[in-house]
């Protein structure tokens, strides 16, 4: 096995040293060596042709293959000198990689087979694969993916057609912020809602998918006044809790970092984003519905501070727990609200590499009032 150096954390840049210092982050966490890697079987693959946890074991030449309680179909392993692209069950397209955090915020929504979701910051399209796998083929549900980018979204085209598993899928080239297409109205020709015929008869300004399967491309968005029955808001953040974004710049050049991540703006401004996703994310979400919020952040401002915020604004939005997966779970940081701390200490998640042997993230689950 090829001996990893370990990581200096001295290389940091002053800039950087002092936002740790202001978000209370320990700069120990980029020390963090071995953390595991994470995959799926894609479970749209007829069962035969599903690798074992055996097969897996002997085609990763390891043992170190080890399913995640609670996760079904879902794996960590320890990759040593492979990579997951070498083993033939990836080139069969019946696993793929996709990262613990984003597996955990799709599983809080319990999706079920009639569901209709949306995930609103849905590159690079892990997320939909595995959103897709678990609605299923035989029900309703349907899932909605937004990005800002056309290139993302195209990374997210060509993960579904590869998996084949995007039949129940369409794609939105749209700011998360201000999208406002509700859920589709037919699957093929199965009738998902029917449209009360008035308002039916009212002209409908069709916002035209990036892509979307042959089910869905000719939907007419005529599904007036009716929501979401789940929304996930992975949202853009800083990405400072995930050890291999950071350290990727040891080889870009820590001249791109400052660049790129020590952005003036773009720090000052991001928290507004992710407050602005969570709020449409909100109105699109239909009474009784799941939202959850999640980042791949260790900073206050971007999680303990949004979910405060969030409940002030919205008291029709009760936070419900989410299962830790066997992982430990890492200490909630105060925010000034002290009268919401400790509702945020129950049920929101915080991990982080020290505590949960896990890349850094935070995530919380809101039920939307039926009563509001």
């Amino acid at each position: 096995m090829t001996e990893k150096a370990v990581f200096d954390i001295t290389q940091l840049p002053a800039s950087f040293k002092k936002f740790l210092e202001d978000n209370d982050i320990d700069p120990a966490v980029y020390t963090v060596a071995d953390l595991p890697r994470y995959i799926r079987t894609n479970t749209h693959v007829p069962l035969p042709q599903r690798p074992t946890l055996q097969d897996l074991k002997d085609q990763f030449e390891t043992e170190q293959v080890i399913p995640v309680p609670g996760l079904q179909d879902f794996f960590s392993v320890q990759l040593g000198d492979k990579r997951i692209s070498d083993i033939s069950a990836y080139k069969e397209h019946a696993i793929f990689g996709i990262d613990l955090s984003s597996a955990i915020a799709v599983q809080a929504l319990e999706l079920q087979p009639d569901d209709q979701v949306l995930d609103l910051c849905c590159a690079p399209g892990a997320k939909l694969c595995m959103i897709a796998n678990l609605l299923g083929k035989g029900g309703l549900g349907t899932a909605t993916g937004v990005d800002l980018a056309a290139h993302r979204l195209a990374t997210c085209r060509s993960l579904l057609k590869k998996y084949k598993v995007g039949e129940k899928v369409r794609l939105f080239e749209a700011d998360g912020t201000t999208f406002s297409v509700l859920p589709p109205q037919r699957l093929g020709n199965r009738v998902i809602c029917a449209t009360d015929n008035e308002k039916k008869r009212q002209k409908t300004t069709v916002v035209k998918p990036f892509w979307a399967s042959r089910l869905l491309r000719f939907d007419d968005q005529s599904r007036s006044g009716i929501g979401y029955d789940k929304v996930l808001v992975d949202a853009e953040c800083t990405h400072d809790g995930s050890i291999a974004h950071i350290l990727k710049y040891e080889k870009w050049g820590w001249d791109a970092f400052e660049k790129n991540f020590m952005d003036t703006d773009r720090l000052s401004s991001i928290a507004g984003l992710q407050r602005d996703l969570m709020k449409r994310g909100w109105e699109l979400l239909k009474k009784g519905g799941t939202m959850v919020y999640s980042t791949c952040s260790l900073t206050i401002g971007q999680n303990e501070a949004n979910v405060a915020w969030f409940l002030t604004r919205y008291p029709e939005a009760k936070l419900a727990s989410i299962p830790t997966y066997g992982i430990q779970k890492a200490t909630m940081k105060k925010q000034t609200n002290e009268a919401l701390q400790g509702e945020i200490e129950k049920y929101c998640l915080r991990f982080d590499p020290i505590q949960s042997r896990t890349s850094g993230f935070f995530l919380a689950k809101f039920i939307k009032d039926e009563e509001e």
